[in-house]
Formats: C-alpha cells, sequence, structure tokens
C-alpha cells in the first residue's frame, strides 16, 4: 500500500509538471484576443480593455469612474512583443501624459492561460500588485483597435 501511495504520488507530481508552462516558452500568439484588466480594488473604480492582435498592436481603451459619476477615458495604441518571459510595450501613442509616445513598459509574465493572464510591472517602475486579465470572447481585437485608432485620429 505504502508503495502504491508513493507511485500515484509521484504520478501527480510528474503530471503538475509536464502541465505547467514555463515562463520563457509563452509566445505573443498566447495574448491575441481581447483582454479585461481587472479592477485592482484600490479606488477609483476603473477596468480596462486590452486587444493584443496577431501583428504585434496592442490596442487599451481604460475607464475609471470618480465619486461623482464623472468616467474618465483614456487609449493607448501600442506594439508589443514577449521577450524572455516578459511582455514588453512599446507607447505608440496615449491620450494622458503619464504614458508618453516612445515609452517601453516591461511586464513579467506569471501565468497564461487561454482564459487568463497575470503580469507584474517591473519597467519603468516596478508595480504595486499583480495585473489580472480576464479573456473576453465575444470582443475581437480589431474591435478595439478601431475605436482607440478612431480617438487617435480624432484628438491629434
Amino acid at each position: 500500500m505504502y508503495k502504491l501511495v508513493i507511485a500515484f504520488m509521484l504520478i501527480l507530481l510528474l503530471t503538475a509538471c509536464a502541465s505547467t508552462k514555463k515562463a520563457d516558452n509563452f509566445s505573443a500568439d498566447d495574448l491575441v484576443g481581447v483582454w479585461q484588466l481587472k479592477f485592482d480594488g484600490v479606488y477609483p473604480y476603473w477596468f480596462s480593455h486590452i486587444a493584443f492582435t496577431q501583428d504585434g498592436r496592442k490596442c487599451v481603451l481604460s475607464y475609471e469612474f470618480d465619486a461623482n459619476g464623472k468616467v474618465d477615458i483614456t487609449y493607448y495604441a501600442n506594439r508589443y512583443a514577449i521577450k524572455d518571459g516578459h511582455l514588453v510595450t512599446t507607447v505608440g501613442y496615449s491620450s494622458t501624459p503619464y504614458v508618453r509616445a516612445g515609452e517601453v513598459i516591461k511586464d513579467r509574465i506569471d501565468e497564461i492561460t487561454p482564459n487568463y493572464f497575470q503580469v507584474f510591472m517591473v519597467a519603468p517602475y516596478i508595480g504595486s500588485s499583480a495585473e489580472k486579465h480576464q479573456k473576453l470572447s465575444d470582443l475581437k481585437p480589431e474591435d478595439i483597435c478601431n475605436i482607440v485608432n478612431s480617438f487617435g485620429i480624432a484628438n491629434h
């Protein structure tokens, strides 16, 4: 019986190791789609829709709600790549002075599954918490990118 329990535990351990994706094995294809960056619990309330396209574009629409019901919408058009277990984003344009064109943002990838991914910012600033994203299957990346591009054209 003891050997059977040990064998079972060994099989569970090997299965868990085999099903865990190593950070250096992530690829840009893992992110293609639209994701919602979830509110982190620090008010004001906010969330973002982030689209990753097959050709390396990252389009972001962010919404922030203040206590008076005012909504502030910011948007970003970027390029992205995955390098050495990190999501590397180069800002193309942005509607806020806090994220500037040409800035490079580097996020350590902690986890990617078909419906969820989590990153932690390591540059240009150290993040204060993990950023948790949920897949939105009813939107296409081009839907978000078209909105971001329209905002960018109208405001530049």
